[in-house]
């Protein structure tokens, strides 16, 4: 299992932020881990605005951390620059997971342009956890999105090292493609799905076989016929789910430099927190 011994928390000083810190310290806390708490001031102001700026967030934080990270290793960081490269430098100092409140909605530019948290998740290597929750108690369920990808893998490792008692319930989203087109009648449907079926129980076996996993804490596999998001969606909303557990990206398009489509989806709209992992 992978031990978490170093652990960056981003923070834009909002409330959405509050809540990252908060459950990067519990983390930390409970894994004996060290925390870097770092906020980044925007440089293209002048420099004595700068320097105003950086004693006031320095104060805050002080003011915070204290209140929250009682018996924490914890390094404070306030300091000028552009967000996501000063982020994405910081994450190359041997972090083991790097923890992120949610992005402020803004729909019509996100819809045209790329958000600073997918910039950094799509090119950093660290496991990133994205919190949206109240920090009032541990991870104890946690959905896995399966794809049986290295990178679905290496989200389950870290899931399991995030909550090493937490239930994992891996679930697979099962595509049938011009299911509508292929099938005229109800039995002709469900010999379509049997038959897609098989071959996802087939390959659901092979993973299991070579993948290093977590399989005591692991549930049995849910296959699920329809779109991965709003099957995430509906077991979230009728289950009490902690985290969600994702790869990156999937088999197709595997470039580090790439993200999954499901992976981007939740950073948009995320359901409860997400955990994004590559292999």
């Amino acid at each position: 299992m992978t031990k978490l011994t170093s652990i960056l928390v981003a923070t834009d000083l909002s409330i959405r932020s509050d809540r990252a810190v908060r459950r990067a310290a519990q983390i930390a806390r409970e894994h004996g881990a060290a925390l870097t708490v770092l906020t980044v001031l925007d440089d293209a102001m002048p420099e004595d605005m700068i320097d105003t700026l950086h004693t006031k967030a320095r104060a805050t934080l002080d003011r915070f951390i204290a209140a929250v990270c009682d018996g924490v290793n914890v390094i404070i960081k306030a300091e000028p620059g552009d967000p996501s490269a000063n982020i994405l430098h910081a994450c190359n100092e041997d972090v083991d997971l790097l923890v992120m409140g949610t992005h402020r909605q803004r729909p019509f530019l996100d819809a045209v342009r790329e958000t600073t948290m997918l910039r950094i998740v799509r090119r950093t290597s660290t496991p990133v956890l994205l919190v949206t929750d109240r920090v009032d108690h541990s991870y104890n369920t946690i959905l896995a999105a399966c794809d049986f990808s290295p990178a679905c893998s290496g989200a389950m490792r870290m899931a399991h090292a995030l909550a090493p008692l937490a239930t994992i319930h891996p679930v697979h989203a099962l595509h049938i493609p011009y299911s509508g087109m292929l099938s005229q009648t109800r039995a002709a449907a469900d010999a379509i799905e049997t038959s897609f079926r098989r071959e996802a129980e087939s390959a659901s076996k092979a993973w299991m076989r070579t993948e290093d996993l977590p399989t005591a804490q692991m549930a049995q596999l849910e296959i699920l016929p329809g779109i991965p998001y709003p099957i995430l969606r509906r077991k979230v909303d009728s289950g009490d789910v902690d985290l969600i557990a994702i790869g990156a990206h999937g088999r197709v398009g595997a470039a580090r430099s790439l993200l999954g489509s499901l992976a981007t989806d939740l950073m948009r709209d995320p359901l409860c927190d997400v955990l994004i992992a590559r292999p």
